[in-house]
């Protein structure tokens, strides 16, 4: 892997390809030497072998020179024995006739095409020492080539095979496939980013702020029916995604191949040299907007002087690199150190990116003179970021707080599935529980409508968790966000939900005057009806709770256009299933939790009916106690045993929802690529 190979038979060398530039790498390693083995090793050496390398012909040629004489030296201590056990192997392998042409010629005499004839004619590159091999290559190996399995340009050429797209296909296609995957595509980040967050902000493609919504703002109204149209027309073009995605279809398809390769040039360029702005995806769809806008202005062709070096680095990257960097880290005695904050107290990367989620969030970009970037024309944009005042724009959009609330919000449908039908299992198999003066000879039964009433009530649970839920999220994310949910209407409609849910409970288990009044009224017709009622209202509140994450509880009524696409794409942008594959994700699940729950409810809720029945009927009175505490605690034994199988049984029955899940899915596999 670590051959060497000769000008004359490099193919890449002569058409300019990979080795493109191999003089300057080589260049840099001889100064490397030098450095390390010459007489000129002085604490400015560094800038000598920068000079060397880039300077003229003649300082090339001297170094050179000095370089030879350094190694001249070096021989004649290695005869003298001064190298024989250090550095024996490390030159004695080198040809003898390479060694006594290279290191006799003399500074007036070296010069590049000598260095390279001697190269050619004298130096077997199959049994190359790893010396020369290290001196001639950019990227040297410390092998000998007979050890290798796969020589340089073998390897180079699978990865070239591999990642070469005109390798597979015509450089035509190749091309459209690269754009496609950076910019125009339907899987490209930088398309989805201006869909979800620039589309009604870009004034190139049709502005948000329409015509009408310009003239409501200065107090004007259209004064002609035709303006009405228009304004209605271009809100219909705005406001829809279909109409958007044709444009931007049918623009993609008209750019010339020339186009296509300078925006696919300046997007590599802007995230080549993004330095940390890498981990900010849409901040850097952001930077590659504007300079494109730029790009494409007449101010960009009017221009004459030629932009400084480094001006993209310094006016755009490293205002962003200083304020993350300066989130974590403070001067201390001359040297950054680590800020003493949470990480709940430090805007990140995160942070920082998802204000390019949302129009709102672009529009809080403000320059020194509290100017907001986004009102100047599209063409002053990038040149206008290196006065952005970003400690202005940057927020916290979540507050990484370390609480157990975090598994009711995160994990709020785990919660719903497990909880909700072990209370609907367990509170059928405990009617004992709803008979006054039970006795066990008799077993009285509960009438319908109160058994039917309180295992509804696991509709109300699944809603009580729903709101747990929303209230720790109001905690976790930040209102000003405008990726936040409106929580409030959200929190409203379930708290009527909740009512719903248990409100025909209050009616049927009200206290009654006596008992033969409170059997009457459970035993009647609107009792009953109510309870049918409530529990049918229970398994469906069950059945969409389980399903539906919590941003779309309730669809997208009380949610943005822009806010849903934002989180469509940012957030929950999975793949598509076709049909089959639909299918079959279906059935698994259903198999897996129709498998759990008649499993959980024969081994593990049925089996608790007998031991509900016994303890609630127990009777401990006579228990004598405790020296210390008395008879509080055993007169009440039988409930605290009674709630601790309870628990058990509920942990066991989260438990094997897993084990199902495993078996299944390693049965479906197995099924599924079996011939």
């Amino acid at each position: 892997m670590g051959t060497t190979m000769s000008y004359t038979n490099n193919p890449y060398y002569k058409d300019g390809g990979y080795y493109e530039g191999y003089d300057q790498r080589r260049d840099e390693n001889w100064s490397h030497d030098y450095n390390k083995y010459g007489q000129e090793d002085t604490p400015d050496s560094y800038g000598k072998s920068t000079r060397w390398q880039t300077g003229s012909q003649e300082e090339l040629e001297t170094g050179q020179a000095s370089f030879m004489r350094s190694h001249r030296a070096m021989v004649a201590q290695q005869d003298d024995g001064y190298y024989d056990e250090q550095n024996s192997s490390y030159y004695g392998d080198i040809p003898p006739a390479f060694r006594d042409r290279a290191f006799s010629q003399t500074p007036e005499t070296v010069n590049r095409s000598s260095r390279n004839s001697i190269l050619n004619e004298q130096l077997d590159y199959n049994n190359a020492t790893p010396f020369m091999q290290r001196l001639h290559e950019p990227y040297p190996a410390w092998t000998s080539d007979g050890d290798i399995p796969l020589t340089k340009e073998e390897i180079e050429q699978i990865f070239v095979d591999l990642t070469d797209k005109a390798s597979r296909m015509t450089p035509n296609q190749s091309l459209l496939s690269l754009h496609a995957d950076y910019i125009g595509g339907d899987n490209a980040n930088y398309k989805k980013w201006y869909f979800a967050a620039f589309r009604g902000l870009d004034r190139g493609t049709g502005s948000s702020k329409s015509k009408k919504a310009k003239a409501k703002k200065a107090g004007k109204k259209p004064t002609t029916q035709n303006e009405v149209q228009d304004d209605t027309s271009i809100e219909d073009d705005d406001d829809s995604l279909e109409t958007a995605e044709s444009r931007w279809k049918s623009r993609m398809n008209h750019l010339s191949q020339y186009d296509r390769t300078r925006q696919l040039a300046l997007y590599l360029l802007c995230w080549g040299e993004a330095n940390q702005v890498r981990f900010m995806p849409e901040a850097l769809c952001f930077i590659y907007k504007c300079a494109e806008d730029y790009l494409n202005s007449a101010a960009y062709d009017r221009q004459v002087e030629r932009a400084e070096d480094y001006s993209y680095l310094n006016n755009v990257i490293t205002p962003l690199y200083q304020y993350c960097r300066d989130q974590g880290y403070e001067i201390l005695d001359g040297v950054y150190v680590r800020r003493e904050k949470d990480h709940h107290q430090i805007i990140g990367y995160d942070d920082c990116n998802q204000l390019f989620w949302y129009p709102e969030g672009i529009e809080r970009i403000i320059l020194e003179d509290k100017t907001r970037l986004i009102d100047l024309p599209s063409a002053e944009r990038y040149i206008n970021l290196k006065g952005v005042n970003w400690k202005k724009c940057f927020f916290k959009t979540y507050r990484e707080t370390r609480s157990w609330s975090h598994l009711l919000t995160n994990f709020n449908r785990i919660w719903v599935i497990h909880i909700c039908m072990f209370w609907f299992y367990t509170a059928h198999n405990a009617p004992t529980l709803l008979v006054h003066n039970y006795e066990q000879q008799v077993n009285q039964q509960p009438p319908a409508s109160a058994q039917l009433s309180i295992v509804a009530l696991g509709g109300g649970l699944a809603a009580l968790i729903q709101i747990l839920a929303t209230l720790a999220e109001w905690t976790f994310v930040p209102r000003r966000w405008p990726g936040a949910e409106n929580l409030t209407v959200r929190l409203v409609v379930l708290i009527v939900v909740l009512i719903i849910n248990i409100a025909p409970s209050v009616y049927i288990f009200m206290p009654a005057s006596n008992d033969a009044a409170y059997q009457t009224k459970q035993e009647s017709k609107i009792a009953h009806i109510l309870g049918v009622v409530q529990f049918l209202i229970a398994i469906g509140t069950y059945i969409w709770f389980s399903i539906m994450p919590l941003r779309g509880l309730f669809g997208n009524f009380f949610i943005k256009a822009h806010k849903h696409t934002a989180s469509k794409s940012f957030t929950a942008s999975f793949p598509a299933l076709d049909p089959n594959d639909r299918v079959v994700s279906f059935g698994l699940w259903l198999t897996v939790f129709g498998a759990k729950f008649g499993e959980s409810y024969v081994y593990l809720t049925l089996s608790i009916r007998d031991p509900i029945r016994y303890l609630s009927i127990m009777d401990v009175s006579t228990c004598l106690g405790d020296s210390i505490i008395g008879n509080v605690l055993c007169k009440r034994q039988p409930t605290i045993l009674l709630i601790l199988m309870i628990v058990t049984d509920l942990v066991f029955f989260f438990l094997d929802t897993y084990l199902w899940k495993h078996c299944l899915d390693t049965m479906a596999k197995h099924i599924l690529t079996t011939p």
